[in-house]
């Protein structure tokens, strides 16, 4: 359909099958070429599940995988499966998959695994040979971030097409998509799973003001909305027919504090940076802005529970004093200005949280001056690493220190940090296999993090949605991702 056609067709009307979604900001592509989404999983399967509902990762379009040794594993696959177009989810189509998943540069958004992989080969129709390019204590995990993709279709489209409408072997095709209004997904009548009961068609709505998620949500024009303030979810929750869910704690908000080569200024001193962490009142925060419903990070980016969370790290204290000692220590005793970039609308609380800190920091004498930033620009910019010298960011992590960490790693494309040492640290418990060995060489990479203040430490935060109680079985895991295959909506 063309955009022009698309453009001319009136809102979705919900029926009792259609579950219509207020999401925050609409995906810039369906493949995650950029970031990864939600929307994109409705049509786009794994090897592996990452599964909310069980909490474990499980085989999905693969059967199971062996472990031939340390570096390689033959990948079992699902027999009788294919995506819409016709084409068929066999060895060719995992092979091709893996091979675009190992390219940083086509697919940057799951660079970080990428070098874990060396080659993958066709044994047979149902059998894939994969190379692993050093141990790897994830494979698991792994498995559960490799999309399976038509080879033939994305030779006619590339990676630009394919990311605008993308073919794939789940619960449901795109039928259209309205940028920054809606995308419709109807049910993919040839799946070979169990569909969705109760759901033919999805609508995913961007609406990217918090209050008219919840609002609609109240007035049943949204059946699921994403990404809600704490105090909508607390509102929400007295409402008799709606509730809310919220996963344990895995986005962790921190300040970006750049001290590239490229990006000269006050930033670059330690002393200034271990400041800032001192100038912002942390637990403030939590209670005035998230109502007590967010966590300190312990002065880590390791979340409790991970191998490696590290109990004595603390956080910096709220000492402005202190702060203000170091700031003249490092030359600046009467401080200075610097640009703060913060998301307009990325984030519940977002906004005030941003605010909340330039006042803190204008205490100690550093002016921060507020940028704000549309989702759409706020991607480009900490992918190019134009993201300076100070901002904002929540990452969402899946259920292993491995990406958390490979975060400050020199070259990974959201790092504004470089240091060789801690190089070597993630990349040692990136191919440690020995629990003890790789817990103890990450809390070593949490340690020096903590003391080189490569950022501001700020906290832990649930994400809260919030959904009538027709929809029943919706959870998210660690990655906050969420599939539709336990799913169901139960008719009003």
């Amino acid at each position: 359909m063309s955009g022009a056609a698309i453009a001319a067709v009136s809102a979705v009307p919900a029926t009792a099958a259609t579950l219509t979604i207020a999401q925050d900001f609409d995906p810039s592509d369906l493949f995650g070429t950029r970031s990864t989404n939600n929307p994109m999983l409705a049509i786009l399967e794994s090897l592996y599940m990452d599964d909310p509902l069980s909490g474990k990762i499980e085989p999905h379009l693969a059967l199971s995988h062996e472990m031939v040794n340390d570096k390689e594993l033959l990948i079992k696959l699902r027999e009788g499966v294919r995506f819409t177009n016709g084409e068929p989810m066999d060895a060719e189509a995992v092979v091709h998959s893996i091979t675009l998943f190992a390219d940083p540069k086509l697919v940057p958004a799951y660079g970080i695994y990428a070098p874990m992989i060396d080659r993958a080969e066709v044994v047979d129709a149902t059998t894939v040979r994969l190379l692993l390019s050093r141990p790897s204590p994830i494979v698991d995990l792994l498995l559960a971030q490799i999309l399976v993709l038509p080879p033939k279709y994305w030779a006619e489209v590339d990676a630009k097409g394919f990311g605008q409408h993308p073919i794939g072997t789940g619960p449901f095709k795109l039928t259209e998509w309205v940028k920054d209004d809606r995308i419709v997904m109807d049910e993919n009548g040839d799946y070979w799973g169990e569909h969705p009961e109760g759901i033919d068609k999805l609508v995913w709505r961007t609406v990217p003001e918090s209050t008219a998620r919840a609002a609609g949500l109240k007035t049943g024009e949204f059946e699921l909305a994403i990404n809600l303030p704490a105090i909508d979810a607390i509102d929400i929750e007295t409402v008799e027919e709606l509730g809310i869910y919220s996963g344990e704690v895995a986005r962790v908000f921190q300040l970006i504090l750049s001290s590239l080569p490229q990006h000269p200024g006050p930033v670059q001193d330690k002393r200034v940076r271990q400041a800032i962490n001192y100038a912002i009142d942390k637990q403030g925060i939590i209670d005035a802005l998230y109502y007590g419903k967010a966590k300190p990070l312990n002065g880590q980016v390791i979340l409790a529970g991970q191998p490696g969370y590290d109990p004595e790290l603390k956080d910096y204290p709220f000492d402005p004093e202190k702060a203000k000692a170091l700031l003249a220590e490092a030359g600046f005793p009467d401080g200075f200005e610097l640009e703060f970039r913060c998301p307009s609308n990325r984030y519940p609380q977002g906004l005030e949280t941003c605010e909340a800190i330039a006042g803190m920091l204008g205490k100690v004498g550093i002016k921060a001056n507020l940028t704000l930033l549309e989702s759409g620009e706020f991607i480009r910019q900490l992918i190019s690493r134009e993201y300076t010298p100070m901002g904002i960011l929540g990452i969402g992590v899946p259920d292993d220190p491995s990406f958390g960490l490979a975060l400050y790693r020199s070259d990974w494309r959201y790092s504004y940090y470089q240091n060789p040492e801690l190089d070597k640290l993630i990349d040692a418990s990136a191919s440690e296999t020995d629990p003890e060995k790789r817990a103890e060489t990450i809390r070593q990479a949490g340690r020096l993090i903590h003391d080189d203040a490569v950022i501001g430490f700020l906290f832990g935060a649930r994400e809260f949605y919030g959904y009538s109680n027709r929809l029943e079985n919706f959870a998210t895991n660690t990655a906050q991702r969420f599939f539709f295959h336990d799913m169901k909506l139960k008719e009003k």
